[in-house]
């Protein structure tokens, strides 16, 4: 249950804090005092996505934070368990908002920062709103199935948590299946291909650095010539140069005034021999050289043989090794397909065996619950004043399995004596299709297991009468759930338990609203202004009294 909502530099709301009670808490202001931003700011608790536009002008930043007691609340206990979120069960729950000025959001549980999916997550156990659009929901066909599970939640979720793995695993046999019968055609000219390419690859017996080696030697042996030349020539230089022997003259004659430099001389002699070794070893290794034509084909066909593979396997020997690899688990699966596809097949075949079984029971707790929704709706409907209505869920076998079942669901509606029963979305009104929501809600009521509902102007489109009695099922409802009621409706307002007013004043300078809980006189004033607007006088005063005690009678 929501115990307190502080909302802190949000639109029009400067710094509020809100203590709501058990039961039925209504919410009445004129045209743009803030309800809608109240709502807004409940929907950023349950994880909805959060705009810096929201942030009063002026400020930093807005932070909004609720507190609950889940003492009696096991499911939220659960999946906070889940999320790795430790909580007492006796402690109260603290759930923020902070939004920034950048548009990004910090959010936390009990002080720990969290994921907006996991706010989320645990934000729709905590709270459940229905906007003053939420009866839209109605008008597409593909929500039916949903709204008639919601009746049987915990009773079906063991059974369809089940059904989805089955499913899941049913569709990935399929896809293998599919893979493998494609991989199948025209199996044998594959295998013939791949062996081949396998083959050509493991024959061309490729060695390590191969290619780079291989260049090298075309290199070399392209330029022999030169290579003979230019090593020629360095050796004349060599044995024509008369700079050392100079060198070792000139030591030689002024060794006897210093002994060192007899050390010098010593050196000299050593490389003066290493030179002539040198020039020895370097004529042999240029009369060694010499142009081999037919090695040089070999290696220029090695060459060609290497780029055609390239071309044809990868840019490089490692691609066209990578490529083999791959084409050697081609042909081993090509080989074993026929073998693994009969076993998916049968895999297959026991997949579905299990899906039909459970399907049929999902259908089975699907049918029960709609006749009990098709007289339950019914029964409040008349009290909504839609009288003479013939109301059937429609459950049609579809053609194959799908991710909720095997059935097709369609409310169908009469609502004129003697029509026929019609798609709801092509016979209802708005107003008409807000109050079957209503209806739907009071009767989920009873298996709902979110503590908090709130109800964002479900009055829309119906007045007098009707209104009180959507009241009076939201009363009801207020008995296990805690309600929070946005409405202009005098009759919805005068049923609540706890009536708050939210106002819209200009403090100096800036415009600003404020919650504020009513006594029993102020709720008799603002019920005045309901029914006949900002002129109150002692008959409208009357008539809010007669409009309140009158709701507490029938409630």
């Amino acid at each position: 249950m929501l115990l307190n909502l502080s909302i802190s530099n949000f639109a029009v709301f400067e710094n509020e804090s809100i203590n709501f009670d058990k039961g039925f808490n209504g919410f009445t202001g004129e045209t743009g005092s803030g309800k809608s931003v109240l709502i807004e700011a409940l929907s950023l608790i349950t994880g909805e996505r959060a705009s810096k536009d929201l942030i009063r002008k002026g400020k930093n930043s807005a932070v909004i934070e609720a507190v609950f007691d889940t003492s009696d609340h096991g499911e939220i206990h659960n999946i906070l368990k889940k999320l790795n979120i430790e909580i007492d069960p006796e402690d109260y729950l603290i759930v923020s908002r902070e939004i920034l000025k950048s548009g990004k959001s910090i959010s936390k549980i009990n002080g720990r920062t969290v994921t907006l999916s996991t706010l989320k997550e645990a934000g729709s156990c905590l709270i459940d709103i229905y906007g003053q659009f939420g009866h839209e929901s109605l008008f597409k066909k593909e929500n039916h199935i949903l709204l008639l599970d919601s009746l049987i939640q915990r009773e079906l979720a063991p059974i369809a948590g089940e059904y989805s793995k089955l499913y899941a695993e049913y569709n990935k046999k399929s896809d293998e299946i599919d893979f493998l019968k494609k991989k199948l055609i025209n199996k044998e000219t594959k295998i013939e291909q791949l062996q081949y390419e396998i083959d050509e690859i493991d024959e061309a017996a490729f060695k390590e650095s191969e290619e780079e080696n291989l260049l090298k030697e075309i290199k070399k042996l392209s330029n022999i010539k030169e290579l003979q030349s230019s090593l020629y020539e360095a050796n004349n230089i060599l044995n024509s140069s008369d700079a050392m022997n100079n060198v070792y003259s000139i030591l030689n004659r002024i060794k006897s005034y210093d002994e060192a430099l007899g050390n010098f001389l010593s050196r000299l002699d050593i490389l003066l021999e290493e030179i002539q070794f040198f020039s020895y070893d370097l004529r042999d290794y240029t009369e060694k050289l010499e142009f081999d034509e037919d090695k040089l084909n070999i290696i220029e066909n090695r060459m060609s043989f290497i780029n055609r593979l390239k071309r044809k396997y990868g840019f490089t020997i490692e691609k066209i090794s990578e490529y083999r690899n791959e084409s050697e688990k081609e042909l081993k699966l090509l080989k074993e397909a026929e073998y693994n596809l009969n076993l998916l097949i049968k895999e297959k075949e026991e997949l579905y065996k299990k899906l039909k079984d459970y399907s049929e029971k999902i259908s089975d707790k699907r049918k029960r619950a709609a006749e009990i929704l098709e007289k339950s709706l019914l029964h409040e409907l008349n009290d909504l004043n839609m009288k003479n209505i013939r109301f059937k869920v429609n459950i049609a076998r579809k053609n194959s399995f799908s991710a909720d079942g095997i059935d097709d669901v369609e409310f169908l509606i009469s609502t004129n004596v003697g029509s026929d029963l019609n798609s709801v979305q092509k016979v209802v009104s708005g107003g008409e299709a807000s109050r079957i929501m209503l209806a739907f809600k009071k009767i989920s009521s009873e298996t709902e297991s979110t503590e908090t509902l709130v109800f964002d102007e479900i009055d829309s489109g119906i007045s007098g009468k009707t209104a009180q009695m959507a009241g009076i099922k939201m009363n009801y409802i207020s008995e296990k759930h805690q309600v929070i009621c946005v409405t202009h409706s005098p009759q919805i307002a005068s049923i609540s338990k706890n009536h708050f007013l939210i106002e819209k004043k200009v403090v100096d300078g800036t415009t600003r609203s404020t919650v504020k809980k009513l006594d029993n006189e102020n709720k008799v004033y603002e019920i005045a202004r309901l029914l006949s607007g900002m002129k109150i006088t002692e008959k409208s005063l009357s008539n809010a009294r007669d409009l309140i005690d009158s709701s507490n009678i029938i409630v």
